[in-house]
Order: C-alpha cells, then sequence, then structure tokens
C-alpha cells in the first residue's frame, strides 16, 4: 500500500464512494425512464450500489439518514424489480425455446408475448411514479444527504475503517452460506449478501486505488460470481414454474401442453447446474479476505 493511501482519511474516501454512487443513480434514471436498451438494468443496479454502500458504511454515517435513503431507494428499487422481472422472464422464456427447438405460436405466446405486453403496461406505471411528489423528495433528499454529508469520527485512517467493512460483508456472506439448504429464502439471503459485499468492494476499489487492489478485486468478483450464479437460479427456477402453470392452463384450454414440461424440465435442470458455482465462489470469497490487515 502506498503512502497516499496511508494518508487517506475515512471522509475522503466516503465522500467519493457515496458522491459516485448517487450520481451513478441519477445518471441513469433517464435511459431508464425512456425504456432504452438496458436502461431499467442499468439503473436498477445503481440503486442496488448505492443502498448497499449506505449498508456497508452505515456505523461511518448519519445511520439515520441513511437508512432513511435506504428505505426510500429500497421502494424505488423494488418497483424498477417488477419492471425487470418481466424483461428477464421473457428473455429467458425466449432463449430456453429457442434452445429447445420450439417455435409453436401458442406457446410463445404464453411464455414470450404476454411477457412483452405485460412489460409495456409496468413500465408506463414506472414512468408515472417517477413523477410523483415522492420521488421528486427521494432526489433532493440524496442530494442533501451528499452535499452535507456527515462521517463519523472523519480524520481517521481510512484502511483500518476500509478492512473492517470488507471483512463484515465476506462474514456476512459465509454466515448466510452455512445456511445453504435447498429452500428459496436461504438462496435469496445468500444472493443479497453477496450483491453487497460486490458493491462495498468495487466502491472501495474505485474510491481506494492501490489499497490491496488485487484482494479487493477478488472479493468483488467472488461476489460477483455468487450473485450471477443465484440470480440465474433464481431466474430458471421462476420460468419452470411458470412453464408448467401455463402448461395446465394450456391444457385446460385445449393446447397442446407437451412442450411446456420440456421447457420447464430444460429451465430446471440449467438452474439446478447454476447450483454447482457456489461453494467455489464462496471458498474464494473468503481466501480473497483472508489476508486483509
Amino acid at each position: 500500500m502506498g503512502g497516499a493511501q496511508k494518508d487517506l482519511t475515512i471522509t475522503a474516501v466516503l465522500a467519493r464512494i457515496v458522491r459516485g454512487a448517487a450520481e451513478q443513480v441519477e445518471a441513469t434514471a433517464a435511459a431508464a425512464l425512456a425504456d432504452e436498451p438496458d436502461g431499467v438494468h442499468q439503473h436498477r443496479v445503481r440503486v442496488r450500489r448505492l443502498r448497499s454502500v449506505l449498508a456497508g458504511f452505515e456505523d461511518d454515517l448519519d445511520a439515520r439518514a441513511a437508512q432513511r435513503l435506504r428505505v426510500l431507494f429500497a421502494q424505488w428499487g423494488s418497483e424498477l424489480g417488477v419492471v425487470r422481472d418481466i424483461e428477464v422472464r421473457a428473455t429467458v422464456a425466449e432463449e430456453t425455446l429457442a434452445e429447445a427447438g420450439i417455435d409453436d405460436p401458442a406457446v410463445v405466446r404464453r411464455l414470450v408475448d404476454s411477457e412483452r405486453g405485460a412489460y409495456t403496461v409496468a413500465h408506463a406505471r414506472l414512468v408515472d411514479l417517477a413523477r410523483e411528489p415522492r420521488a421528486l423528495e427521494r432526489d433532493r433528499e440524496l442530494r442533501e444527504f451528499v452535499d452535507a454529508l456527515v462521517v463519523v469520527e472523519p480524520e481517521r485512517k481510512a484502511a483500518p475503517v476500509l478492512s473492517d467493512v470488507l471483512q463484515a460483508q465476506t462474514k456476512r456472506v459465509l454466515k448466510a452460506g452455512r445456511r445453504l439448504d435447498e429452500s428459496d429464502e436461504h438462496y435469496h439471503d445468500v444472493r443479497k449478501a453477496a450483491r453487497r459485499a460486490k458493491y462495498v468492494a468495487e466502491a472501495v476499489a474505485e474510491a481506494a486505488p492501490g489499497l490491496w487492489t488485487d484482494k479487493v478485486e477478488a472479493l468483488a468478483a467472488a461476489g460477483d460470481d455468487l450473485h450471477d450464479a443465484l440470480g440465474d437460479h433464481r431466474d430458471g427456477m421462476l420460468l419452470a414454474r411458470h412453464a408448467r402453470r401455463q402448461g395446465a392452463l394450456a391444457a385446460r384450454a385445449g393446447e397442446r401442453s407437451d412442450a411446456y414440461d420440456t421447457i420447464a424440465d430444460l429451465a430446471q435442470s440449467a438452474a439446478e447446474e447454476k447450483l454447482a458455482e457456489v461453494p467455489k465462489a464462496l471458498r474464494q470469497l473468503k481466501d480473497a479476505a483472508s489476508d486483509l490487515p
């Protein structure tokens, strides 16, 4: 670690982290509301990152104000999630249909076209929500929080604080990992913890370049691998369940239903394969944090 990094205060680092996260939220909002390609996804990622760094550094910030922002942006993130989840369901269904070589118009209508229609409705609602007074208030509170950033013991050296935060996030992931069984709830807990660890590590890497570079990058990469594997598992299982429900409805409507079983089996198999990546990613996360001071 270079001398410049040793002299960094926690205030300097947190100012970069919080301001950067807030600016990214603001910068991606327009594309999301205009429904530009990948716009909703990218804005949702930035909202999640903001909430993650506010949570990860909550003990070092104005805890009450940080918690309020987390709640406000959790509500907005949930609305973004509704839209994004529909988009993902349609995409995963389309890809699985192609993999299976199924082009039956009735199946496409039930699994893909209906989702595209639902996406249009959900996105229009998102635009309406963004115009409401509470949205303007949320954005105003974020700007005020950044401009008047309050840091606990502001002259502390950054390195020990950052090390403690990274270690805490790693422990949170590993604790969730020890509870893993086959329940959706516990998979979700690991995925959330891994996402926060990833975003906190990425924020540290950007705000304090050169500070334990390899270890911090490894933490971020392991968190990303965990989050992606469990996210893909979730998406596959949701498609499998949806396909089976639609197959039952198709049968009742007098349509052929065998294709839905094929799709469900493919989606579930792909989802289960993703779980094989989880133990390795957990080990990599633990190893990356082990040498932090």
